[in-house]
């Protein structure tokens, strides 16, 4: 897309875009959170990290980065309804002016604007809870971009991802498409569709018995990873193998309610895989890097590798303040 500042006026120059996270209780949000900080500092793309906009939010991303890093664990679920905002933000870039492109304008970081809601995971199951369902519908109208979460691992348990999306949707639609704002039917979002848990041993099981991997040549690990042109056809497969059939219609109610260029489907992990430091790469009979503890717990094995956990933020970011956030560099 165009690396072009904001005409003068424009009522989006200077604005942050604002992205809401959004998942049943369990998918993996907090952890997302976390492995985010660490998958910044560990970016090639020097320069770019998280950090909270208040006290409340500060404390809780040190803890979050404290129970991967410290604890080798993951945070607790969530029993109550929590809200945090943090902030990424970016290396400075000098740009050009678009009325004045012989002179350069003094460097502006990059910024994107992330909250955090976080619900428990029987929310629509509560009539009591309608707090709780209208701070949630408040977060995703006020939000341009979306951090979508689906686990396939609770979903082949539970099945409640369906329960969450649909009831979430048909509220937001209700605020947003009942005028004539937007003509076309469809929400103005941008949403990056997250399948979690790629580390889950189900999971890299169906993505590589379903010829959905391949090997990057330039990845000395040599870890198998769906390329991005397959994603989308391997999340369908996972919603048909889930506990509840009603999972099938979750890719199509997507697609319903966003248009189909502002959707993009990733395939991520918090901590990674497991790599035997004296193979040096992946091995498909020993890489798991959760394994059950004495305390009938979860440990993080070895080192914590987050996969394509900052790329779909980046790349919202981008969609969404093109002229803040660059072109191509950073898209996932």
């Amino acid at each position: 897309m165009a690396d072009t500042d904001s005409a003068p006026g424009d009522p989006e120059r200077g604005r942050e875009p604002d992205i809401a996270m959004w998942g049943a209780s369990g998918s993996g949000k907090t952890a997302f959170l976390a492995a985010l900080s660490i998958a910044l500092n560990k970016s090639r793309d020097a320069g770019w990290r998280l950090i909270g906009e208040n006290a409340v939010s500060r404390t809780e991303l040190a803890k979050l980065r404290n129970t991967l890093l410290q604890a080798r664990t993951f945070p607790a679920p969530t029993e109550a309804l929590t809200h945090y905002s943090w902030m990424i933000i970016g290396p400075a870039e000098t740009r050009r002016r678009w009325w004045w492109p012989w002179t350069a304008r003094a460097a502006r970081a990059p910024k994107i604007k992330l909250d955090f809601l976080d619900l428990r995971g029987d929310l629509y199951a509560e009539s009591e809870s309608n707090i709780d369902k209208k701070a949630l519908v408040d977060s995703l109208v006020k939000s341009r971009g979306l951090i979508y979460m689906f686990d396939p691992d609770r979903e082949a348990r539970v099945g409640d991802a369906f329960k969450h999306l649909d009831a979430a949707l048909h509220e937001v639609a209700g605020r947003m498409l009942v005028g004539d704002e937007y003509e076309d039917g469809k929400l103005p979002h941008h949403i990056a569709v997250c399948i979690t848990k790629y580390d889950d041993p189900r999971v890299l099981r169906i993505a590589m018995e379903g010829g959905f991997t391949e090997r990057d040549p330039t990845d000395e690990l040599r870890i198998p990873h769906v390329p991005p042109d397959r994603v989308r056809d391997f999340f369908r497969l996972l919603c048909q193998e889930a506990h509840d059939h009603n999972t099938e219609m979750i890719l199509d109610l997507i697609e319903a309610f966003f248009h189909k260029d502002r959707i993009k489907y990733f395939v991520t992990s918090s901590v990674g895989l497991f790599i035997d430091e004296d193979l040096g790469r992946f091995d498909p009979d020993d890489y798991l890097n959760v394994i059950d503890n004495a305390g009938g717990g979860l440990t993080i094995r070895g080192a914590i590798r987050p996969m394509n956990v900052m790329e779909p933020v980046l790349w919202l970011g981008q969609m969404l303040r093109p002229g803040a956030i660059g072109s191509g560099r950073w898209n996932g």
